[in-house]
């Protein structure tokens, strides 16, 4: 159950992490804290594990060692679902299986938040009537506008956003800036090479 009031205290919080794939090690003893209402930017070079940091917060990836706890309660199979419904998620590479966002809205059950969707989408530099264009007509940057706009709709503790500019041009990147510093209450954590972005943020973490 999502609590009625604001998180206070260290909404994420990283101890001793170890992972590692195929023997690659990723991180050894990480550790992080990112404050409830903070916006984190994670940085570093590809390969530095950003986009499996905002997977271990999810529980999507499992490290080998350490522990990740999410408002307070320690990610775990039996906390997972309940951590998971306080997050939305960005992807990068966004291969989604709906022909547009109103469909993708209707697929996360959503279709009563469309007012707010339609809301980020104006914020975002689109008009209302993008929910309804086929995504393979569409920009990239267009595409990843909406996306961002659905998943706003959710209205969740948690952001987390994998490269969320990557196909944005600088004007676009401005308006995400704006929509994203005017959200109450939020965590939000993204993963980002732009320096635009990363210097937007609160605080930078580099990997």
């Amino acid at each position: 159950m999502l609590s009625e009031t604001p998180y206070i205290g260290d909404m994420i919080q990283c101890k001793d992490i170890c992972l590692a794939f195929n023997e690659k090690s990723i991180f050894t003893n990480f550790n992080a804290k990112i404050k409830a209402g903070e916006n984190v930017c994670i940085g570093g070079a590809s390969g530095k594990g950003k986009s499996s940091l905002l997977n271990l917060f999810q529980g999507y990836v499992i490290p080998q060692s350490g522990s990740i706890s999410v408002a307070g309660k320690n990610l775990s199979p039996t906390t997972i679902k309940e951590i998971r419904e306080q997050i939305m998620y960005v992807p990068q590479n966004i291969h989604l299986p709906v022909k547009n966002g109103s469909a993708l809205a209707d697929l996360m059950g959503i279709q009563k938040k469309l007012p707010k969707i339609k809301q980020a989408l104006t914020q975002l530099g689109l008009t209302e009537d993008f929910l309804e264009k086929d995504f393979m007509k569409i920009s990239g940057g267009q595409k990843q506008r909406i996306v961002i706009a659905v998943c706003l709709g959710l209205d969740k503790n948690i952001l987390l956003m994998d490269e969320p500019t990557a196909s944005l041009d600088d004007d676009s990147i401005n308006l995400l800036i704006k929509t994203i510093g005017n959200l109450k209450d939020k965590t939000i954590v993204s993963a980002s090479h732009n320096q635009q972005w990363a210097e937007s943020c609160d605080r930078i973490i580099e990997l």
